[in-house]
């Protein structure tokens, strides 16, 4: 593992198996308003951040939700995850074994984020200053501003990180920022997924298992 100084994580859907939750809290907060989105609609967005994500399921539903709901987003999920949440399968026996230098850099903002590392115990693994949100820069994924702001913030050197992400967008900020980038299918919305959108965006290596992730890493 000596070719890496640092591991950036995304969170949701490679930390913590959230996606499937989240996708049920945005359509629960658009029904609400009138609008349906379709669950396909909403992984098109997904790894992005709130602003774009909605913006996207807004041009796809030609519907314009009301800033009256915004609030409501985080009400749903933060519901849905203090229930039901849980780490992504193997993901707490990698992280004991793993003995380089970690961070977190994820779309969400620091609220959820960090809701989500206490509700499955994995705060244990990340102090606070290791924890970074697209709310922390201008531009959000697929742009690298995100990881190059967190590998900047860890003193890590772009060229010797890797990126473990589940989402395109994260694998092409990854690859934009001169970094190893691995496309992760362990999160339960990614079980049918054969990760090709993922090779297509660029990802180094693509896993079904962190023990797959552990095995490529030795290498």
């Amino acid at each position: 593992m000596a070719q890496f100084d640092l591991i950036i994580f995304d969170c949701d859907g490679v930390l913590v198996d959230s996606e499937i939750l989240a996708r049920r809290a945005v359509q629960s907060v658009f029904r609400q308003a009138g609008i349906e989105i379709t669950a396909e609609m909403v992984d098109a967005v997904v790894g992005m951040k709130f602003a774009d994500l909605l913006a996207g399921l807004e041009a796809r539903t030609g519907r314009r939700l009301s800033e009256d709901y915004h609030p409501r987003f985080w009400t749903e999920t933060k519901a849905i995850f203090s229930t039901e949440l849980l780490p992504v399968p193997g993901v707490v026996d990698f992280l004991e074994r793993s003995d380089l230098p970690r961070c977190v850099a994820s779309s969400s903002d620091h609220n959820r984020i960090r809701h989500s590392l206490s509700v499955t115990k994995l705060d244990r693994f990340f102090p606070r200053d290791a924890i970074f949100s697209s709310h922390d820069v201008q531009r959000g994924k697929p742009e690298p501003d995100l990881v190059l702001y967190a590998a900047a913030r860890m003193g890590a050197d772009p060229a010797r990180c890797l990126v473990i992400e589940d989402s395109r967008f994260g694998i092409q900020g990854a690859k934009s920022a001169g970094m190893t980038a691995y496309g992760f299918l362990g999160g339960a919305h990614l079980l049918a997924n054969t990760g090709e959108t993922l090779r297509a965006a660029g990802a180094d290596f693509v896993a079904r298992t962190w023990d797959d992730i552990s095995a490529e890493m030795r290498r």
